[in-house]
This record gives structure tokens, C-alpha cells and sequence, in this order.
């Protein structure tokens, strides 16, 4: 794990670059026009979900160091991998990048924010937090997530045909890089995991489904389209967690039990939408199969 945190910089900028190259500026313009929905997916994923965060880190009682894992997991953006199923959810694949992009970009200002301010005000034993730089954590943010975005979208705009022919192979070798971030914070936290695996596993299975409930409720409010509905509520639930868990290291060290609700939220959001989309193509052809009769 020592070598990934060392890695970490290079590894997240690769990937943001990846998150950048997917953008295509024609419809990243027009999901501006539907400036409703815009807002509705970023309220969703930068207000609604590290809200649901820091009220399971106040009113859970568990110690700190799990407090602080939940804050993590939800003031990261979306994961790239989000795109993607948006897309096999026959989803809107142009907003999701763009909320995918927003959020990535805005996150050496939210995550710094939410970890060194907000943190510490609203739970007391955050305090730990206050000896973070804000400035020194913000800037480093900045370095790593949102320059290779804006870089990747430039390279996209200035050299279409080129991104065009390396982009899968680049989005497989991104892909590649998330899920080694990820085993490798399991196998870093694998006795926290293993003597706190009931807890972690009950909160992290909590969190999800009310991260799930409560954006599916709210893009319900909104009367979005099914399109959109499915967009919002993928972008809100599927975190970062491989940026959660490089923020977390860098900030906390591996092997602090930091980063095992990260590590365990990470697979368990992924097992969730299997679930829900094999319970679905399951009730479809149940269904069909009470039509014929």
C-alpha cells in the first residue's frame, strides 16, 4: 500500500485524465441547456449525499475512525466507472459525464472544505482534522484532479481522432489502475475489516441504501424523465472510492483503519447494482411471461 500512496498523485491524474478525454464539448454544452436537471444531479451528489454522510457519522455510534471513513466515501465525486453503467442502464451518458466532470473538478475545493471546516464544526471529535492545510490539501486537489480533467478535455477538443483511437484502451488501463487501488486498500485494512467486518458491513450496506433511497425520491420530486432519474441516482451512489481511498492514506497513513469503510464500500456498490439490474431483467421477463398467458 506504501507504493500505491507514493503512486497515488500519478495514479489519480491518469485516471481524472481518462474522466476528461470522454468528454464530448457539443454535449457537454447541451446538457447546459437543461439546466434543471444540471442542478438537480449536482445538488444530489455535492449537497444531498455528504449531507446523508455526516448525519450517519453524528448519529452512528461508532468511534471516530469510522465516523471519519463515512465522511470520506461521500465527499468524493462520482467514479468514472459511473459513465458506463449509466450507459448499459440506457441512461443520459451526456449528463453523467458532465456531473462526473463538475464534480471531479470542483473537488480540490469541496473535499478540502467538507474534511478541514465542516468536519470539526460538526463532530466534536473531528478535531484532527483542523491540523490539515486547507490551502497545501486544496492545492494538491487541484494538481491531480482538476488540471488532468481540463487537460483531458482540451486533448479531446484540440485531437478528437487521436483520443478517439486510444480511449478504450486508456479507459481499460484507468479501470485497471481503480481496481488495484481498491484490492490493494483491502489488503492494507484486512484486519480491520475482518474484526470490524459486521459493523463495516451494516453501516456501509446502510449507507447505500439510503444514499439510493433518498436520490431516487428526490429525482421522483423532480419529475424527471427515466433517463435522467436513472442518471442522477447512479452518479449519487457510485463514489470514488480509489480517490477515498488515496485521500484517506495520504491524509491518515494506511493501516489506520481509515480507509476499510472505503475499501468495503467500494465492491459493495458495485454488488449492489448487479442485484437491482438481475432483479430487474428478472420482474421484465416475469412479467412478459404473465403477458403470454
Amino acid at each position: 500500500m506504501n507504493i500505491i500512496l507514493q503512486l497515488a498523485p500519478s495514479v489519480i491524474f491518469i485516471i481524472m485524465l481518462g474522466v476528461g478525454m470522454s468528454v464530448n464539448i457539443k454535449n457537454f454544452i447541451n446538457v447546459f441547456k437543461d439546466l434543471k436537471v444540471l442542478l438537480i444531479g449536482l445538488f444530489s451528489q455535492m449537497i444531498i449525499l455528504p449531507s446523508i454522510g455526516f448525519l450517519f457519522a453524528i448519529f452512528t455510534p461508532v468511534d471516530i475512525v469510522l465516523k471519519l471513513s463515512i465522511i470520506l466515501i461521500t465527499c468524493v465525486p462520482s467514479a468514472a466507472t459511473s459513465n458506463y453503467i449509466t450507459k448499459l442502464a440506457a441512461g443520459n451518458v451526456a449528463l453523467s459525464v458532465s456531473l462526473t466532470t463538475i464534480t471531479a473538478s470542483l473537488s480540490f475545493i469541496t473535499i478540502p472544505f467538507l474534511l478541514t471546516i465542516v468536519a470539526p464544526i460538526a463532530i466534536e471529535e473531528a478535531s484532527i482534522l483542523k491540523k490539515l492545510n486547507f490551502i497545501k490539501m486544496s492545492l494538491g486537489l487541484l494538481f491531480i484532479t482538476t488540471i488532468p480533467v481540463l487537460l483531458g478535455i482540451l486533448l479531446n477538443n484540440k485531437f478528437p481522432i487521436f483520443v478517439e483511437k486510444i480511449n478504450k484502451s486508456f479507459s481499460i488501463f484507468s479501470l485497471s489502475l481503480f481496481i488495484i487501488i481498491i484490492f490493494a486498500a483491502w489488503f492494507s485494512e484486512w484486519s480491520s475489516i475482518i474484526s470490524l467486518y459486521k459493523t463495516i458491513g451494516f453501516l456501509s450496506l446502510s449507507l447505500a441504501s439510503v444514499v439510493l433511497l433518498t436520490t431516487y425520491i428526490l429525482t421522483n420530486l423532480a419529475n424527471l424523465n427515466e433517463a435522467n432519474k436513472k442518471t442522477i441516482v447512479i452518479e449519487s451512489f457510485i463514489q470514488n472510492a480509489a480517490m477515498a481511498i488515496i485521500v484517506g492514506g495520504i491524509t491518515f497513513g494506511d493501516k489506520s483503519g481509515y480507509l476499510a469503510m472505503a475499501a468495503l464500500y467500494a465492491l459493495l456498490q458495485y454488488k449492489i447494482l448487479i442485484l437491482l439490474w438481475a432483479t430487474n431483467k428478472f420482474l421484465k421477463k416475469f412479467n412478459n411471461s404473465l403477458k403470454f398467458f
